[in-house]
């Protein structure tokens, strides 16, 4: 185990560590009866889960990336459109209520930018954004 992977592990502690802190101190002083204090919690557990999920799925990705050398050639970088992207667009946004037209913003050579923005946004991976680019432009 390198030092990088040392340190990640660590984030990650710190990081459920912070989690599991905030919850306690919010049922500690919290101003409301037992019933909407529970269904708090709940909520913040269940944020609480989709964070750490979603980092983990972005560390696992960017470890996968360093181990094979971050060698990605240009053409998995370059979004190829094999229909129209207004298309694409259109279909994501049915697809998924929260996103908007600036999250789906994207010109040729912004590939990068488009993906960090919805890898954000919808807390996956970039191999899954680019899947489902992909799968959607087949059809």
């Amino acid at each position: 185990m390198d030092k990088m992977d040392k340190d990640s592990g660590k984030i990650l502690l710190a990081t459920l560590g912070g989690i599991g802190a905030g919850i306690v101190a919010g049922l500690l002083l919290a101003p409301t009866n037992g019933r909407e204090a529970r269904e708090e919690v709940m909520r913040q557990l269940n944020k609480a889960g989709d964070d750490v999920n979603n980092n983990v799925k972005r560390w696992t990705a960017n470890l996968k990336a360093r181990r094979t050398g971050g060698t990605a050639g240009a053409e998995d970088e370059q979004l190829v459109m094999h229909g129209s992207w207004d298309d694409v667009k259109s279909q994501l946004r049915r697809n998924y209520d929260d996103l908007t037209e600036e999250d789906l913003e994207y010109s040729q050579g912004g590939e990068n930018e488009l993906y960090d923005r919805l890898q954000r946004k919808l807390g996956k991976t970039k191999d899954e954004i680019v899947r489902m680019i992909s799968d959607l432009n087949k059809k």
